[in-house]
């Protein structure tokens, strides 16, 4: 017999206990209706909601906050095709704007070391090993500077141009990894299968069995089960029965027909799943005989350092273990130098996982893009592209472009322009341009006015004057020095500005040498931290002729790819369009040249990108991004809740009922019990948490309820995170698992 006191203790630590016997924990949905969720219940095409969100009369407090989950999520969810800008709050996790072709992780970004106290799901908890409790933690590691490491690009700043004016996440391998930290000194290597060291791992069990060296280990991989006689559980599409267990240890197990004797710590496959008896209970009544059995396709596994993560492809994975002195006795101490490899200098005994996969055009995998993720197994966590924090409506257009023979002599009265070639700039409304004026110590034009175009000569600029309504002379621009800037929303000041520089000095890298000058935007941030000056600027290669303006680049009505240069990138050639640091995008250079023209869209601000780093399910973002569009509660008041009492006709609204027939009348009616029904007569077991759907005329019912309150707040947190859970949430009923912090969805009814 093994130990009894050994099996008092595991079954102590099942939480779920004999209400997971028989329960399939990957038991798969088939049908649609909770698929639809968040339809009906807020209509984005009307801009909407469609629901009333009812609670019990008799119900506790609980329940009202389960609603008011609920009700926050919905108001949260983004309309199409109303791109909102801005930034996103995210609950349970952290968020940052970046600059385009910045790390994620850096300065006044995303701390690259991420804890508990940034990411609700990463532990900091004590676990108790071989008579002992220790302190451990999880910590999400980010790679920077020019190290692996995860960024935002475009396809100006990133290696490959495919991008056009999108912007990206790239992530190289080795750039994401999470460790479990022992904080306390802890010798591991003594552990051993009667005395395991049982850790949650990503938020899974591993048992870790054995330490083979300071590089591998074993663990118990498959799932955990506590059986009695005659108990079933159905792993892998298999139904494992237990017959008998010996007073030895020994267990008689049925798989599909297959009967075997496995012994005691011992794994044996049987009809294709691996079967380990992990510890027996045996005593003179039969009945009370039972067992833990780890059951799996792989009952346990041994890994080592770079081995493929639990689930992963063994030819390609895209997470490998990262894992080092396990059989040092110390406390873990992960490297955060911003210089350094993040694990060149651990000590201690660390276990981790790291990325091994690289995200970006032409890799292992396509770069992640706007609304996506990259999730660690188990999506236990996931950093993702939320968005962009300008929205896509809020740019203008600003052309550049040869014009021939137009008259600024009637206007302006300077003599021999009757008849002029010029660089006409020219935004789409008045005020967008602002000329810089010579008293500011920047040049020497004489005006200081706001205006919609611009006409370039050889070194005079005209603009037009809104007030006069005629072509006005503004001065001469000094070479090098700006003389124009461009204001549009939060784009202004020095963000932005115009400058003329002589050729050949003023000539970008990598352009022919043009015999004319070169028109520059120049970009600024608002402060080194988003953008370097002079770090972002765009150069436009004209060519002069008697004092005229001939053509863009060196031949007329012909792109040429050093015509338009982006920071030594000739892009004049490309036929797409792209983006720079700033966030302006260049448009089709390549058909633009073709006509000596540069169209240029200009953001309202300086544009980064939201990034998200959250836990996988149980965070709810809300975005002004445009990825998703701005939230339907900015364009309607959600409805108040009600009770069960005061609802007089529930046919005539979609119903989000919140509480089981015990505590809520609705619910009791739309269940088909009889009000109040406890107990089994409610149609729950114990610890069950539940969603279902049902017909409600030409609306629908949705019953949010559990066993007690936390189980219908564990339901209601599904919903909450529904995005987290859309490929689970279908059919007419789940059944929630898990905890209100980490639901589950365990099956379908």
């Amino acid at each position: 017999m093994q130990n009894i006191k050994s099996m008092i203790k595991k079954i102590s630590a099942i939480s779920t206990g004999a209400a997971m016997l028989g329960m399939s924990l990957t038991g798969a949905l088939a049908q649609a209706d909770l698929g639809n969720y968040p339809a009906p219940f807020v209509n984005t095409a009307d801009k909407k909601f469609d629901y009333l969100g009812v609670v019990g009369d008799d119900a506790k407090s609980i329940d009202n906050l389960a609603l008011t989950d609920i009700a926050t999520s919905l108001s949260a969810v983004p309309v199409p095709g109303t791109s909102g800008g801005g930034t996103v709050t995210v609950a349970g996790g952290v968020t940052e704007d970046i600059p385009l072709g910045s790390n994620v992780a850096a300065r006044n970004q995303v701390e690259r070391s991420l804890t508990d106290s940034d990411i609700s799901t990463l532990l900091d908890t004590t676990i108790s090993f071989q008579g002992s409790d220790y302190d451990v933690s999880e910590r999400l590691e980010l790679g920077v500077n020019n190290l692996n490491n995860v960024s935002a690009e475009t396809s100006l700043t990133a290696t490959d141009d495919d991008y056009e004016d999108n912007v990206v996440m790239e992530v190289v391998s080795d750039a994401i990894k999470y460790y479990y930290a022992f904080d306390e000194t802890i010798q591991i290597n003594t552990t051993s299968s009667s005395d395991a060291l049982d850790i949650k791992f990503l938020g899974k069990s591993l048992k870790i069995t054995s330490i083979d060296s300071a590089t591998k280990f074993t663990a118990n991989v498959g799932s955990e089960y506590f059986v009695k006689i005659d108990d079933t559980i159905d792993v892998e599409g298999k139904t494992i029965t237990l017959k008998e267990v010996g007073s030895g240890g020994n267990v008689l197990v049925d798989v599909d027909g297959t009967q075997e004797s496995v012994s005691a710590d011992t794994t044996k496959t049987v009809n294709g799943l691996e079967i380990k008896n992990d510890d027996t209970f045996y005593t003179d009544d039969k009945a009370e005989r039972s067992a833990f059995l780890v059951v799996g396709k792989d009952a346990t596994e041994s890994y080592s350092d770079g081995d493929e993560y639990i689930g992963e492809d063994e030819d390609d994975p895209k997470w490998i273990w990262d894992l080092g002195n396990l059989n040092t006795k110390g406390t873990t101490t992960v490297s955060n130098s911003y210089t350094a490899q993040i694990n060149a200098s651990n000590s201690g005994s660390f276990i981790g996982i790291e990325n091994d996969w690289n995200y970006r055009d032409g890799s292992d995998s396509d770069a992640i893009e706007q609304g996506s993720c990259i999730d660690l197994p188990n999506s236990y966590v996931s950093i993702c592209l939320d968005s962009l924090t300008v929205a896509d409506d809020n740019y203008f257009d600003l052309t550049l472009e040869l014009v021939e023979g137009i008259d600024l002599t009637s206007d302006t009265k300077v003599p021999g322009l009757s008849n002029a070639n010029v660089l006409h700039v020219k935004a789409q409304k008045d005020d967008q341009i602002k000329l810089i004026q010579s008293g500011s110590g920047l040049g020497n034009i004489s005006a200081d006015k706001e205006t919609k175009e611009l006409w370039l000569t050889d070194n005079g600029v005209y603009y037009h004057d809104k007030d006069l309504k005629k072509k006005t002379f503004a001065g001469n621009a000094t070479s090098g020095v700006g003389f124009a800037q461009i204001q549009f929303d939060d784009t202004k000041s020095t963000n932005l500005v115009l400058n003329r520089t002589n050729t050949p000095t003023g000539q970008p890298p990598g352009t022919a040498n043009i015999t004319g000058w070169v028109l520059q935007l120049d970009a600024v941030g608002d402060s080194t931290d988003d953008l370097t000056a002079q770090r972002d600027t765009l150069y436009t290669s004209w060519t002069n002729s008697s004092g005229g303006v001939t053509q863009l680049g060196a031949t007329k009505s012909s792109e040429e790819a050093g015509e338009v240069n982006w920071e030594g990138t000739n892009v004049g050639t490309k036929d797409e369009n792209h983006r720079t640091r700033y966030g302006t995008i260049i448009k089709d250079p390549k058909s633009n040249g073709a006509s000596d023209r540069v169209e240029l869209s200009i953001p309202g601000d300086q544009v980064q990108v939201n990034v998200v780093v959250k836990p996988g399910t149980g965070a709810t973002v809300v975005s002004g991004g445009s990825s998703g569009g701005a939230a339907i509660s900015t364009y309607a008041t959600a409805p108040d809740a009600m009770l069960d009492t005061e609802v007089t006709t529930p046919a005539n609204h979609n119903l989000i009922l919140i509480g089981g027939p015990a505590v809520n009348r609705l619910s009791a009616q739309f269940l088909g019990k009889t009000y109040p029904a406890y107990g089994a007569d409610s149609g729950l077991q114990e610890g069950e948490a539940v969603l279902e759907i049902k017909d409600n005329g030409d609306n629908v019912a949705l019953v949010v309820s559990g066993w007690t309150g936390d189980d219908t707040r564990r339901a209601a947190k599904v919903l909450q995170s529904y995005n987290a859970f859309s490929s689970q949430l279908s059919g007419t009923s789940v059944k929630v698992a898990g905890t209100a912090s980490s639901p589950t969805i365990v099956t379908s009814a």
